[in-house]
């Protein structure tokens, strides 16, 4: 009888290696291509039925301020050092099929206008500031918390449905503050399912490479989530954002 392969134990400081380059290579990319890479006078827009049943909400910011602790959970479940690999190269590759449409297919999103003040108006505003309406097809907010959500499925069932659920949330808000179609969504969830799929199909891991943290670790997920909202708001508590900077965060 074959003896069974031995978990490939995970380093903190690895875990936090590939964890800080993934997201520095995702958001850079995203960001040079957003600001500098696309015309601003794309037009090209994806509207659909479905698009105009969704009204502009600014209580979206609760599932989209949310989206880099989403797409980090894997890693708080991981304990196999070839499966975070394997989770990171299929960041690489969904970002990679997406860079293409950015350049040469750019899609744009027209938004609805900013009246009032607010806690979440000021959060709306400046995703919009730091977010152009440029790099709208395919999805990446989307793809990115479904990868995520199908990853975590792969590891714990009942994790995955928890992230899935946050993930159609995600999709939900995407369109909730206009950053995205539904269109958008749909095609980044297809090919985030898609790249899931591949990277763990081609030379399967062994079986213990699956092996799950506890769930409670997940609370390093929620414990992101609350700093980066907190982080995204302490302008407004502190009073340093008024309306004004608010209107003039607003393109």
């Amino acid at each position: 009888m074959p003896t069974p392969e031995p978990l490939m134990k995970l380093t903190m400081m690895r875990r936090m290696v590939v964890l800080t380059t993934t997201v520095l290579v995702s958001v850079g990319l995203y960001s040079i291509i957003n600001h500098f890479l696309v015309p601003r006078e794309v037009s090209r827009t994806l509207e659909t039925s479905i698009d105009t049943m969704v009204p502009f909400n600014p209580n979206g910011m609760f599932f989209y301020g949310g989206i880099y602790a989403v797409a980090l959970s894997p890693a708080c479940l991981v304990l196999d050092r070839r499966l975070l690999m394997r989770c990171a190269l299929g960041f690489g590759i969904l970002l990679a099929l997406a860079v293409p449409f950015w350049l040469l297919w750019p899609v744009t999103v027209p938004r609805s206008p900013l009246e009032g003040d607010g806690l979440l108006l000021w959060g709306v505003a400046f995703v919009r500031w730091a977010d152009p309406p440029m790099n709208c097809f395919p999805s990446m907010h989307v793809g990115e918390t479904v990868l995520a959500a199908y990853f975590c499925a792969r590891m714990d069932r009942r994790v995955g449905i928890a992230v899935g659920l946050f993930a159609a949330g995600v999709w939900w808000s995407t369109m909730a503050i206009d950053q995205h179609w539904f269109v958008d969504g749909l095609v980044g969830a297809g090919l985030a399912l898609g790249v899931g799929h591949a990277v763990l199909a081609v030379r399967p891991l062994p079986r213990v490479a699956f092996t799950a943290a506890s769930p409670v670790r997940m609370l390093w997920a929620f414990a992101l989530y609350v700093t980066m909202f907190t982080a995204l708001a302490l302008p407004w508590w502190m009073g340093w954002a008024t309306a004004g900077d608010l209107r003039a965060l607003t393109p």
